[in-house]
């Protein structure tokens, strides 16, 4: 009971994280959830800046060592983003440091997060309005 306690507390913590920022999505094909947390809140334009992105299972278990790419761009203007963010660190407990991600314009932004364990590739889409 003293051990099952403690990770209670911190399941509800990440819970509750997820659901303040209100942004998981699902991947299309249902393989997994994603979040995401900016260092910058609220996002800035033209401000380099990393986030962490979480990723689970819909059951809720963290997804340890898959292999993120990111990528972004403004479907309304018809471009991406003018930088590359790449994952640099596993944090653990599903948590992936992304580096590179800057915003260069006020608007609608969509960025994919493709995630790959194993032979399971699955996306997932989230969108900002900056």
């Amino acid at each position: 009971m003293k051990v099952i306690l403690p990770m209670l507390a911190g399941l509800l913590l990440l819970s509750a994280a997820a659901a303040e920022t209100g942004n998981a999505v699902a991947t299309e094909g249902g393989h997994f959830v994603v979040s995401y947390r900016p260092e910058l809140e609220p996002l800035a334009i033209n401000r380099m800046h990393r986030w962490i992105v979480h990723v689970e299972r819909p059951d809720g278990t963290p997804v340890e060592d898959a292999e993120l790419t990111l990528a972004g761009g403004m479907p309304d203007h018809n471009h991406g983003m003018p930088t590359v963010p790449q994952v640099t660190r596993y944090i653990g407990g599903g948590d992936y440091q992304v580096e590179g991600m800057k915003f260069h314009m006020n608007g609608r932004w969509l960025v994919t997060v493709t995630v790959a364990v194993g032979d399971v590739s699955d996306t997932a889409t989230l969108e900002l309005r900056l």
